[in-house]
């Protein structure tokens, strides 16, 4: 395992972890705080924690981020905007174990995942004959999930 210097950071995280301790301390604290001390929590775990290696389970955060990625671009005609939004970026960042989850968002409902998808597997599997045809370029990749064991035949 490679050593990360996190010499920067590490005061934050050490004042963030201070806080933290002083707000559950507090045992008397109003429900204000205690709504202040929850979205610290999730803002700590999101900024220390990748979202690939927090516990909760990767069915719910994919659907919770698709959720939002869709929200926020629903009126983008812009791809790179919509492939850049955070919330997909972070699918993306779900690595390798969000493919059968967008797979299976595709037979669904096909959308904007191949970004994602070829960004992940490391595959492209858009011809340049079928680049723009959204149903050919989504049963290029349900054959290929299909083939690989990512979707059920």
């Amino acid at each position: 395992m490679s050593h990360v210097d996190l010499t920067v950071s590490q005061p934050r995280v050490a004042q963030a972890i201070h806080a933290q301790k002083l707000l559950e301390e507090n045992r008397g604290i109003g429900e204000e705080s205690k709504t202040i001390l929850n979205s610290f929590r999730n803002t700590f775990a999101h900024f220390v924690e990748p979202i690939s290696r927090q516990r909760a389970d990767l069915g719910l955060k994919f659907i919770l981020l698709k959720a939002e990625w869709e929200a926020d671009t629903f009126l983008s005609s812009s791809i790179t905007q919509i492939c850049m939004h955070p919330a997909y970026q972070k699918i993306i960042g779900m690595g390798p174990s969000a493919i059968p989850l967008i797979l299976a968002e595709m037979q669904r409902a096909p959308g904007h995942w191949f970004w994602a998808l070829r960004a992940v597997s490391g595959v492209d599997l858009t011809s340049p004959e079928d680049r723009g045809n959204i149903s050919r370029m989504t049963e290029a990749w349900l054959s290929w999930g299909r083939e690989g064991g990512y979707l059920a035949e």
